[in-house]
């Protein structure tokens, strides 16, 4: 099978004008990443490709109905999945943050049905998807790796689209919030901006504002600064 190509434009590259090497072995991130799925051997072809490179806040990470060009993998950073309506405009469905793969499709010259785009200024690894068939790695045990984490992204896309169904603002919040931290596999997070909430809940400002206070006054979180809050209810 040889790797997908395209002559379409992939949007912009993230912000970073470097792309230091990353230290897998040593990454916190590295069991929730396709790195770490991957056998050892594959893995040590692998690492001296991979590039870390950073990105700001409204940086588009990734382009819906396009094959992307390389596999990211959050390191750091919020980011918003957005999904374009009959009405031509994205609309937001989900929050994604550390360990989340972006560009998998592209292993099978599929493109991407979502687009990406930054909440904060943050750092994905790349992999440039040439670069896997021309090291080899491209095999069963991978392809079973990518395949997994496609599917963990469908439930992960049902799990966001159940929050959205429930009923009174300051429960879709708190499940958001929930929701958020499991993924990511911690309870301390970064909050993401009073206006990307409200974009996602289809609601204001002022109201996320006042029903994070309220969520912080019945004790189902806790705000560490202005920024950063764990979420006390089970997640």
């Amino acid at each position: 099978m040889n790797p997908p190509t395209t002559d379409t434009d992939h949007g912009p590259p993230p912000s970073g004008a470097s792309a230091p090497r990353a230290r897998c072995p040593q990454c916190a991130t590295l069991p929730m990443c396709l790195m770490g799925c991957l056998p050892e051997a594959s893995r040590n072809l692998l690492v001296p490709c991979v590039a870390e490179s950073s990105f700001g806040k409204g940086d588009l990470l990734l382009p819906e109905g396009q094959v992307a060009q390389h596999i990211s993998i959050i390191k750091i950073g919020a980011v918003m999945a957005s999904r374009q309506g009959d009405d031509g405009h994205a609309h937001p469905v989900a929050l994604l943050g550390r360990g989340k793969t972006l560009g998998e499709y592209a292993i099978y010259g599929h493109s991407e049905q979502v687009s990406a785009v930054a909440l904060s200024a943050g750092r994905v690894c790349r992999l440039e998807v040439p670069e896997l068939y021309r090291l080899g790695v491209v095999d069963r045990k991978f392809h079973t790796c990518v395949q997994v984490r496609i599917v963990r992204s469908l439930g992960q896309l049902a799990d966001w689209s159940r929050v959205m169904r429930i009923k009174g603002l300051r429960q879709k919040l708190l499940a958001t919030l929930q929701l958020y931290a499991r993924e990511q596999r911690s309870r301390v997070i970064r909050l993401p901006s009073h206006v990307a909430l409200a974009s996602l809940l289809s609601t204001t400002r002022e109201t996320i504002a006042r029903s994070l206070r309220q969520l912080e006054a019945a004790g189902h979180i806790l705000r560490h600064d202005r920024w950063h809050c764990e979420v006390v209810a089970p997640a």
